[in-house]
């Protein structure tokens, strides 16, 4: 790891403090509501949309565009959308890990894109991905603290992992979770994404 890696890991860990949830436990619903309320009372629109370009492990470009009450990704084409903040050595995310390779399996109308955020570099995200046989899109986290830093100044995350968006067909924010989610929580949050609101 070069030195300026280094520092940027260390920063990034400094930041995120560990995976500890304010409730202690295995999520968080006080936390839930939150950040709902966090999120929705911070929806302006700025003059011209922000846009993050991420690379996912396996080279898929995925554009990011700011919405006022959400984000929208250009590639999934409408498909509701899970982003998951973890770390490699955070236990309640690597308990989350089979439950959302659970949902992902079951529903292709789904997507899931992962950012890891406790400092593994290509290589070894590479290797932890295929030891975990991690089914959904991960990113390497340090390469993007951009979208990071965006996403906990726009959401007041104080980055306790696993915290996961939750949004709906048109991009639009309807959960985030501080916490990991037991496999049922996560098929609640699916159904109300993908439910027709019109």
């Amino acid at each position: 790891m070069s030195l300026k890696k280094l520092a940027i890991a260390i920063s990034l860990l400094l930041l995120l403090g560990g995976c500890d949830t304010k409730s202690g436990g295995e999520h968080g619903e006080k936390q839930t509501r939150e950040y709902n309320n966090s999120i929705k009372s911070k929806q302006t629109t700025p003059k011209s949309p922000i846009i993050f370009t991420v690379e996912t492990l396996n080279g898929k470009t995925l554009h990011i565009k700011d919405m006022p009450n959400g984000l929208e990704f250009k590639e999934f084409n409408g498909k509701a959308t899970l982003i998951v903040f973890f770390g490699y050595k955070c236990p309640p995310c690597l308990r989350e890990i089979p439950r959302l390779n659970s949902i992902i399996s079951k529903y292709k109308d789904l997507e899931i894109i992962a950012f890891e955020v406790q400092g593994l570099e290509a290589d070894e995200l590479k290797s932890f991905v295929k030891e975990k046989n991690i089914k959904y899109r991960v990113v390497e986290g340090l390469k993007y603290m951009n979208f990071i830093s965006y996403i906990q100044q726009r959401a007041e995350w104080q980055g306790a992992i696993p915290f996961l968006i939750a949004l709906n067909r048109k991009g639009e924010v309807e959960f985030a979770q501080v916490g990991g989610l037991f496999e049922k929580e996560l098929e609640y949050i699916y159904k109300e994404i993908t439910k027709d609101k019109r």
